[in-house]
């Protein structure tokens, strides 16, 4: 199991995020300040998601000083501040990402799993699966037992973000706020009547895309 380290001075987002994580299988460990934080940053965290805007040594500082050890951890910075002059002081003292805060659930694991697998040496699979659908994430293409499928952008767009996040729960708002970042404002409903959409392609096959009242859609395929 991989382990995450999350230092963050705010208890409510510190908890929120930790939960979250756990949610999705991470081991968690956490602390509220930077000195506290360096204390837990041994080998066995794979991550560490870091506030810039902590109380005594701040972000930037904690990231530098890990980087003078000799500590190659993964860092993705949470904070606020998205100035350019932030941005590049985050790369340079060592970041990896940087996630400015209002942030999504759906942003965050994203996030995590492509840093996690830069840093294994990993790359993202262009061809993914789900029972009968096969979804080329490099050519825009899907298809069902084999035969090809059509949907418009947005449709392929929701199937993608699903498919790559196999088993998580995205809710509307997570949805709309990673796939219609170009429109001023869009309802729920938007959604929903993709989802409809997509259901009606994957014909008998509908049930892959499930729905769960308060947790959101979800892409799942379970052998009958």
């Amino acid at each position: 199991m991989e382990k995450i380290l999350v230092i963050e001075d705010e208890e409510d987002i510190r908890e929120i995020v930790s939960f979250n994580l756990e949610h999705e299988g991470y081991s968690v460990v956490s602390a509220a300040s930077a000195e506290d934080g360096l204390k837990l940053a041994s080998g066995s965290i794979s991550l560490i998601l870091l506030d810039v805007m902590l109380p005594g040594m701040s972000g930037f500082e904690m990231a530098s000083s890990l980087r003078k050890e000799g500590n190659s951890t993964p860092i993705i910075f949470l904070t606020a501040r998205t100035e350019e002059e932030d941005l590049l002081t985050g790369f340079s003292s060592g970041a990896d990402d940087y996630i400015s805060k209002p942030f999504s659930k759906a942003e965050l694991i994203a996030r995590i799993k492509a840093v996690l697998r830069r840093s294994s040496g990993g790359n993202e699979p262009v061809q993914t699966t789900c029972g009968p659908l096969t979804m080329d994430l490099d050519a825009g293409t899907a298809s069902l037992n084999g035969e090809p499928l059509v949907f418009s952008r947005k449709e392929y767009n929701i199937l993608s973000l699903l498919i790559r996040n196999q088993g998580s729960y995205f809710t509307r708002s997570d949805i709309i706020r990673e796939l219609w970042t170009d429109a001023p404002y869009v309802v729920d409903r938007t959604v929903d009547v993709h989802i409809t959409h997509i259901r009606s392609k994957l014909g008998a096959h509908k049930d892959i895309l499930v729905s769960r009242t308060g947790f959101g859609y979800s892409l799942m395929y379970e052998e009958k």
